[in-house]
C-alpha cells in the first residue's frame, strides 16, 4: 500500500526498481520555511530624515512537517531600539514594513538596526544618518497633513490644512485648475511627503499616494473635496459632497468599466478584477429577491440571465446579453459578494469571503484495492486526499462513503494523514485537522462534497461534480462509475 503519493512523483519512471521491497526508502526531506529581505539591507538618510519601505519575501514551507510552524504564524515582530525611528512593532508574513526617520538635531551622524523576526527566521536592515548641524530650527508652521502647491507659491506657511475625519485628512472646496500642482506634507515639512504618479487625476477616483511621488494635478478643472488616507497611502479628489467610500479604481487606458446595477444600496457598483473574476464585495440588496443585470461601460452592453428564473445563493448563473434580470433569493440587508466569469459567461451571488470553486483538474489513482489518491485543483485552492476505503473495491470504483480526516473514527474510511500535504490555500502547504469527504456515484464520475479545516484553522466547503482522470505514475486509474 503506498501512501505518499507526492513521494511517489519525484521517483524516475523505472517501475521495475520500484517494486523491490528490499530496496531502501528515501526519507522524505521537508521544505524549509525561509525569510528574505528584498530591499536594501543598508539604508541612508540625510539629516533631515524622512521615510522608506523594507520588502521582504516569506515562504512557509512545508508547514505540516515544521512544528515551528503553527497556526500561529499571523505576524512579523519588529524590534528597533532607536528612539529616532518610527516603526511599527509587527507585520503581516506578506508585504512590508514602513517606517519613518526623525531629523537630526546632533551634529553626530547616527547608526541603528530594525530586525523582524519570525520564529527562527529574521531579516536585518541598517539605518544610517547624517550628522545635523546642531541648530535649532523653527517650529513647522502646522501639525498634520496639509496641502501645498502652486495654489500657495509651495510656501508652507500658507499650506491648506487638511482636517482630520473618520480615518481621513481632508481639504474641502478645494479650487483646482488644470495647470494647479500640489503635494500633500506633514507637519510643515517636505522631507515627509506625498505625490502622485505623473497622470493627470480624474475626478471621484482613488490613486496611490506615493513617498516623494510627482506633483499631483487634475484632468479637469473644478472644485474639489480632497482626500488623503495616510494609513493606506491613497489620495481622492472627489466632488462636492461626495465621499471616499464612493471612489472608484481607475481604469487601464483601453480598459472597459465593468458595474452592477440594481435593487441595492447606492443601486450600482463597480466590479473589480480578483483573478480571473470580476468580483463586487458587501452588496446588501433590499427586498429578499436580488434583481441586477451587469453592463458594460453604462450602456454600451447589458447582461442578464439566459433563462428567466429565481435562482439560489452559490448557484451558478449563466448569463448573455440580454434584459432579462438575474434574480436571486437572499435575505434583505445581508452582505453578499458578486462574481462574474466572462470566459464562462457566469455569475454567482456569494456569501462574504466564499469564492466560487471552478474545478480546473481532477486526478485520481488507485494504489490497492483499498487506497485511492485524488487530486482536486482550482484557482486558489487544492486538495490532495489518498485515503483508505476500509473494505475492497471493484474494478477500482473508489466505494460511495463518508471519509474522516482523523484516524479515530470506525469502519477504516480515514485519510492517511502522513503526506507531504493535504491541501494548498494561494500556493501555501497546510495540513488537514478535522472533517469529512462525501463520495456518491453518478453516471461516468462522482459527486464529492468536501468539509474540512486544516491546522490553521482555515475552514473550506467544496463540491466536485464530474469525472477523475488519471494521474501520470504507476497504480490503476480510478475508473468512473456507468
Amino acid at each position: 500500500m503506498r501512501k505518499f503519493f507526492y513521494f511517489l512523483l519525484a521517483l524516475p519512471l523505472v517501475f521495475t526498481a520500484c517494486n523491490n521491497e528490499d530496496e531502501p526508502t528515501p526519507t522524505h526531506k521537508p521544505e524549509q520555511p525561509s525569510l528574505k529581505l528584498t530591499s536594501e539591507a543598508v539604508v541612508e538618510f540625510p539629516a533631515e530624515g524622512g521615510e522608506n519601505v523594507i520588502t521582504y519575501t516569506y515562504d512557509a514551507g512545508d508547514v505540516g512537517a515544521n512544528e515551528e510552524i503553527t497556526g500561529e504564524i499571523a505576524t512579523l515582530t519588529i524590534t528597533c531600539e532607536a528612539e529616532w525611528i518610527d516603526v511599527a512593532k509587527e507585520a503581516a508574513p506578506l508585504g512590508e514594513i514602513k517606517y519613518s526617520v526623525a531629523k537630526n538635531e546632533t551634529t553626530e551622524a547616527r547608526e541603528a538596526t530594525i530586525q523582524a523576526t519570525l520564529n527562527a527566521l529574521s531579516i536585518e536592515v541598517t539605518i544610517k544618518q547624517a550628522a545635523g548641524t546642531g541648530t535649532t530650527e523653527p517650529e513647522p508652521s502646522f501639525e498634520g497633513w496639509g496641502i501645498i502647491g502652486t495654489l500657495n507659491d509651495w510656501d508652507a506657511s500658507k499650506a491648506i490644512i487638511m482636517e482630520d475625519a473618520n480615518g481621513y485628512y481632508v481639504a474641502k472646496a478645494v479650487a483646482l485648475a488644470t495647470t494647479d500642482k500640489f503635494k500633500f506634507v506633514k507637519d510643515g515639512d517636505n522631507a515627509v511627503n506625498r505625490g502622485g504618479n505623473g497622470l493627470a487625476a480624474d475626478v471621484d477616483y482613488f490613486y496611490t499616494a506615493q513617498l516623494w511621488g510627482s506633483d499631483i494635478h487634475v484632468s479637469v478643472a473644478g472644485t474639489y473635496d480632497i482626500y488623503l488616507n495616510a494609513k493606506e497611502d491613497t489620495y481622492y479628489i472627489m466632488s462636492e459632497g461626495k465621499s471616499p467610500a464612493e471612489a472608484l479604481e481607475p481604469l487601464a487606458p483601453g480598459e472597459d468599466l465593468y458595474e452592477v446595477y440594481g435593487n441595492f444600496e447606492g443601486e450600482k457598483v463597480r466590479l473589480y478584477a480578483d483573478k480571473k473574476y470580476l468580483a463586487a464585495k458587501g452588496v446588501k440588496f433590499n427586498t429578499t429577491t436580488a434583481e441586477f443585470d451587469i453592463r458594460v461601460n453604462e450602456t454600451e452592453r447589458v447582461y442578464g440571465a439566459v433563462e428567466d428564473d429565481t435562482y439560489a445563493v452559490e448557484e451558478e448563473i449563466k448569463v448573455a446579453q440580454s434584459e432579462t434580470k438575474i434574480k436571486v433569493e437572499v435575505e434583505a440587508g445581508v452582505e453578499y459578494d458578486i462574481y462574474y466569469r466572462s470566459d464562462m459567461s457566469s455569475v454567482w451571488v456569494m456569501p462574504v469571503d466564499v469564492k466560487p470553486l471552478i474545478w480546473e483538474e481532477a486526478t485520481g489513482i488507485a494504489f490497492s484495492s483499498t487506497n485511492f489518491a485524488i487530486n482536486l485543483k482550482a484557482e486558489d485552492l487544492e486538495f490532495f486526499f489518498d485515503f483508505y476505503c476500509g473494505v475492497a473495491a471493484e474494478n477500482n470504483i473508489i466505494p460511495e462513503a463518508t471519509y474522516y480526516v482523523n484516524n479515530e473514527n470506525d469502519g477504516g474510511y480515514n485519510f492517511n494523514l502522513d503526506n507531504e500535504y493535504d491541501m494548498r490555500i494561494n500556493g501555501v502547504k497546510t495540513k488537514l485537522k478535522s472533517g469529512t469527504m462525501v463520495i456518491k456515484h453518478i453516471s461516468g464520475g462522482y459527486d464529492i462534497t468536501i468539509d474540512v479545516e486544516s491546522i490553521h484553522n482555515d475552514k473550506v466547503k467544496a463540491h466536485y461534480v464530474g469525472p477523475i482522470g488519471e494521474i501520470a505514475l504507476m497504480g490503476s486509474p480510478i475508473t468512473n462509475p456507468e
